[in-house]
């Protein structure tokens, strides 16, 4: 929101330990010495480590109706060696609104805490982040506000420039993980000139992006309670504000600033975008800011599928095309936090979902060693989250997202895949490891 009336992501991802042997045990011998397995009546299947006998009453643990929950590895003779595997290297980069109107409604310690709650995750170690915050201090406005000092400063790369953030966590001292934490005690630099400019700090966190090297992804997430603003001061054509300054950002030009750089064929950026209270304006003010004068939550959504339109919700509005009289009929694409929970874990938990999304979820197969092959059927894969061992199943129909017990199966590339709920829950656990059994029968959902 704005007035000028005062103002104007060692480089492996989330580590697996893939154990790989020669012969089926997933049925236990007459003298209980294997791993044995049973399926229940409701379809969870329960595993047992070594020298357990089958259980078949229920979990030994917890979780959702198709995961198979265990008190430690329930394939253990299978195995013959283990190799570490890793995802792809990512970088992230959370762009945020700092503008006056974040310091409402605890909207900017929200933020603070949230994002520095998300990237202390163990799942974050692997990649490298970095933080830009707008504005960054005052500029001479333009002639229509007598160029009176406005909000609208900006930075060309990442205040914390993109680094590994490897085990530090933000309390170490050391590490990009503490720089973001440091960056984050101060608040706005204003708490009455509510100045926005985003579509230049997007900018400018796309050439952070993509000056970086040595990683397959990168991914940009804008964090704001709307606004869009300063564009008069950037020769860009721009809606008249109240004070007729062409002030306000057209979604046009952001939407073109973002497809740009989503499908650039060589450092492709996907952009993700979280809305927090307060966007869901449709002109009009809120407290003492003025809203652009048009539908935000439409904005939002046509930003968030011209940035990643793969990963938008399958549900959500994505033929939404942006017009200044239009209305965003249906479900948001985005990250809509503007109604309902707002606090710091819904924000740490959209985070923690955007990395899950963007980089999925995916494993190689372990190397088999000399003379043996992988047989397809005798793969299995075992999730530890927060020191709770769970069998994940491999889906039996290739439509099924697992979006609701979660599951697993080979992509087009014969890796495998962790899909749905248990991809998500690998992304929210603060400590999580992933084990590719090969050798017994492949238990399926």
């Amino acid at each position: 929101m704005q007035t000028w009336l005062s103002v104007t992501a060692g480089a492996g991802a989330l580590a697996a330990t893939i154990h790989a042997g020669c012969s089926a045990g997933h049925r236990a011998s007459d003298d209980g010495g294997a791993a044995t397995s049973g399926s229940t009546a409701s379809g969870m299947t329960t595993t047992s480590g070594m020298g357990g006998q089958s259980a078949t009453g229920g979990p030994t643990g917890t979780g959702g109706a198709g995961t198979t929950v265990s008190s430690g590895s329930g394939f253990a003779e299978c195995a013959a060696f283990t190799k570490e595997a890793a995802q792809s290297p990512a970088a992230m980069l959370v762009v945020l609104d700092a503008s006056a109107s974040m310091l409402t409604a605890s909207k900017w310690t929200t933020a603070q805490l949230a994002i520095v709650s998300a990237i202390d995750k163990d799942v974050f170690d692997s990649m490298s982040l970095a933080l830009l915050r707008f504005p960054t201090g005052t500029v001479t406005g333009p002639a229509c506000v007598f160029n009176f000092q406005v909000t609208c400063g900006y930075t060309a790369l990442p205040q914390v420039p993109l680094a590994l953030a490897g085990p530090n966590k933000s309390n170490a001292g050391m590490g990009v993980r503490s720089q973001i934490y440091n960056a984050l005690q101060n608040g706005p630099v204003s708490s009455q000139d509510d100045g926005s400019p985003v579509y230049d700090s997007l900018a400018g966190g796309y050439l952070g992006l993509k000056a970086f090297g040595g990683v397959d992804k990168r991914i940009l997430v804008l964090i704001t309670d709307g606004g869009f603003s300063c564009t008069s001061l950037s020769g860009r054509p721009g809606y008249l504000d109240l004070n007729g300054c062409s002030d306000w950002e057209i979604p046009d030009s952001v939407n073109a600033l973002i497809k740009q750089n989503a499908s650039d064929p060589n450092t492709p950026v996907s952009t993700f975008i979280v809305g927090v209270p307060g966007t869901n304006t449709n002109g009009g003010k809120t407290g003492p800011f003025d809203n652009p004068p048009y539908p935000m939550l439409l904005a939002l959504s046509t930003y968030a599928v011209s940035g990643a339109p793969e990963h938008v919700p399958a549900d959500c509005a994505k033929g939404a095309v942006y017009a200044q009289n239009g209305n965003l009929a249906g479900k948001p694409c985005h990250f809509d936090m503007s109604s309902g929970q707002f606090d710091v874990n819904a924000l740490a938990d959209a985070i923690a979902k955007i990395r899950g999304s963007a980089l999925g979820c995916v494993y190689p197969l372990p190397d088999p060693p000399p003379g043996e092959t992988i047989e397809p059927n005798l793969v299995n894969v075992e999730v530890t989250l927060d020191g709770a061992v769970s069998t994940v199943p491999r889906r039996a129909i290739p439509s099924d997202k697992c979006e609701l017990d979660g599951c697993w199966d080979f992509n087009a590339s014969n890796e495998v895949e962790i899909l749905g709920k248990s991809c998500v829950d690998l992304g929210k656990a603060a400590k999580a490891k992933v084990d590719v059994v090969v050798g017994c029968e492949t238990v399926v959902k």
